[in-house]
């Protein structure tokens, strides 16, 4: 049987156990806040940090913002580390008021959402660093991996912007790819194109090539790791991860040897995959 046909129950059983399939994206974002929210509360109570590795692209955040506000809690002690961000042509962060600023997604769609004293501490909002990347990798080791991190997969299995070593020029065998730490890199093709098609409406010129993203190395070191599928696109994707060898080829499959993953994903994105040689419009029927 083709990997393609298989179904969320035929996944191995310790990564079953932790699937959720929901009808859509709003029941996959409440889900997710009410889980962040349980971790935010147990770490409250214990007077601790959380530390979270955030992605931009599959959560919406708003959600997050409002079921604190509705369980009353606050993200004083949240930690959050971004995945990543877009660099200029000379390998400094793009502006907070470039359209695609991921700074910019995580303040409006998040911290912003909270009243001002509910928001994390401004030195626990941490972007990976292009001039000083080291800084992501120390503060991951010194506690022993984040407590969490979220993710999805772009086209290539790309988790944050560690696309396949063939495709970058980076070093190919598996013991390397699983220890690439956070660094700049040159963004591959497929995933600009993949941007380009699912974020700027096919306007290329807008795409910086370049990014500074947090390495494999960090984010297999946190604690629980969760990935969300909420596209038609994704239905190959996971598929391909959740079922296909582990290899640098397709980086989310390394999600399989994760001690702690747990996945959510949409009714769309759990359907079978299908094929529509005609590349339907998007309209509605």
């Amino acid at each position: 049987m083709s990997i393609y046909q298989k179904f969320v129950s035929d996944l191995p059983e310790c990564i079953r156990k932790n699937a959720k399939v929901v009808k859509n994206s709003e029941e996959l974002n409440s889900f997710i806040a009410s889980g962040f929210c349980d971790l935010l509360e147990e770490k409250q109570k214990k007077n601790e940090i959380l530390t979270a590795i955030c992605p931009v692209g599959p959560l919406d955040y708003r959600y997050f913002a409002k079921e604190v506000k509705r369980r009353g809690l606050h993200c004083r002690n949240l930690r959050t580390i971004n995945m990543d961000e877009y660099l200029d042509d000379n390998d400094n962060v793009i502006s907070e008021t470039h359209p695609l600023s991921f700074r910019r997604f995580m303040n409006e769609g998040f911290f912003h959402n909270l009243d001002e004293k509910d928001r994390p501490l401004p030195e626990n909002i941490i972007f990976p660093d292009p001039h000083e990347p080291e800084k992501v990798t120390q503060l991951i080791d010194s506690i022993g991996g984040a407590d969490i991190c979220w993710a999805g997969f772009g086209i290539t299995g790309h988790v944050a912007f560690n696309d396949p070593p063939s495709m970058t020029g980076e070093a190919e065998d598996l013991d390397s790819f699983r220890n690439c730490k956070t660094r700049k890199v040159t963004i591959c093709p497929m995933a600009t194109a993949q941007m380009a098609m699912g974020g700027t409406n096919g306007n290329l010129d807008i795409l910086p090539t370049r990014a500074v993203t947090v390495g494999m190395y960090e984010m297999l070191k946190s604690k629980k790791f969760h990935l969300t599928f909420m596209r038609n696109w994704h239905s190959g994707l996971w598929r391909k991860a959740m079922f296909g060898p582990v290899t640098s080829e397709f980086p989310g499959s390394l999600l399989q040897e994760h001690p702690d993953l747990s996945i959510t994903m949409t009714e769309l994105a759990a359907a079978l995959p299908m094929v529509n040689t005609a590349q339907a419009t998007g309209e509605d029927k």
